[in-house]
């Protein structure tokens, strides 16, 4: 073989690599490996976990029923939240795992899980599900330079990933410290798992935290207009995740300002609580306790 036949040899040879060597099952493995994707008995067992190192419970204080918001521009006729049980709620965490699934929550690092900190939007304090409590004068929303951490007038207050820059600022002034920050991308790390594709995964540097399944609202509004067109929609059809998935009813979603609201109905008798760190701050997610 002259110089010639072993440089075209040569050529063809690399070319081919180029072009299949990479690809599993034609010369073996992938040169780059796959990344690693999770169980779902990996989040199963990080919920065990969490239980396992629950947070101790909350002050709570008594509260009045929540009304309109009084921010500028926000909706007189709706205004959603929940209300949590106290009297039912038993701690089983289904509702952790179902806003796992829900929101494609990630797996925390095993440093951070080891230490008690997890991803979770919902945690369990002294045996009940705590959460980011939609405040309607929520301190997190003034702090945060781009306008991504909002409320809406509906009274959600949300987060506009794309927004996000990660500076932090929301979760140190969130008083329960309801916020997560991913420190790492969750995909590449090989912790996050799509399991609803009707919401984003997040990124590294990105702040998240319950949105009160705001997906589900927005998909319902829709509908209704559609079917219903000049009629108010008052999201009477729509529940979240974790109350859906409460083998309790412990956890009732609904509309502050609907009198026909499941929510309303349901806590119009009772005596409600919040937290003492955001009890000013008319939040939208309180407890119930005793009957009046």
């Amino acid at each position: 073989m002259d110089r010639r036949e072993f440089l075209k040899l040569f050529s063809v040879t690399v070319a081919g690599f180029a072009l299949f060597g990479c690809r599993e099952g034609v010369f073996g493995p992938s040169v780059k490996a796959a990344k690693k994707t999770p169980a779902f008995a990996d989040f199963e067992n990080e919920v065990r976990l969490a239980l396992s190192k629950m947070k101790p419970a909350m002050e709570l204080v008594r509260i009045p029923m929540p009304s309109a918001l009084k921010t500028p521009g926000a909706s007189t006729e709706n205004r959603f939240g929940m209300a949590i049980d106290l009297d039912a709620c038993d701690g089983c965490g289904k509702c952790v795992l179902a806003c796992i699934q829900e929101n494609n929550i990630p797996l925390s690092g095993r440093a951070q899980a080891a230490r008690g900190q997890f991803m979770h939007w919902i945690e369990m304090c002294g045996g009940v599900p705590a959460m980011c409590f939609h405040c309607g004068d929520a301190p997190c929303e003034k702090v945060c330079p781009t306008g991504a951490a909002n409320h809406t007038p509906d009274g959600v207050s949300a987060m506009m990933y794309k927004r996000c820059t990660g500076s932090r600022f929301c979760g140190a002034n969130c008083p329960v410290g309801a916020r997560k920050f991913n420190f790492e991308d969750p995909v590449d790390s090989g912790r996050s798992l799509q399991f609803n594709s009707d919401v984003p995964v997040r990124t590294k540097g990105v702040m998240e935290k319950c949105s009160l399944c705001l997906q589900r609202l927005q998909d319902d509004r829709h509908d209704f207009k559609a079917l219903h067109p000049g009629e108010h929609w008052r999201g009477r059809g729509v529940t979240t995740a974790c109350a859906a998935a409460c083998p309790k009813n412990a956890i009732i979603f609904g509309n502050w300002l609907d009198e026909k609201s499941l929510l309303v109905l349901a806590a119009k008798d009772r005596v409600l609580y919040a937290p003492k760190a955001v009890a000013s701050l008319d939040p939208s997610i309180v407890y119930m306790g005793e009957r009046r």
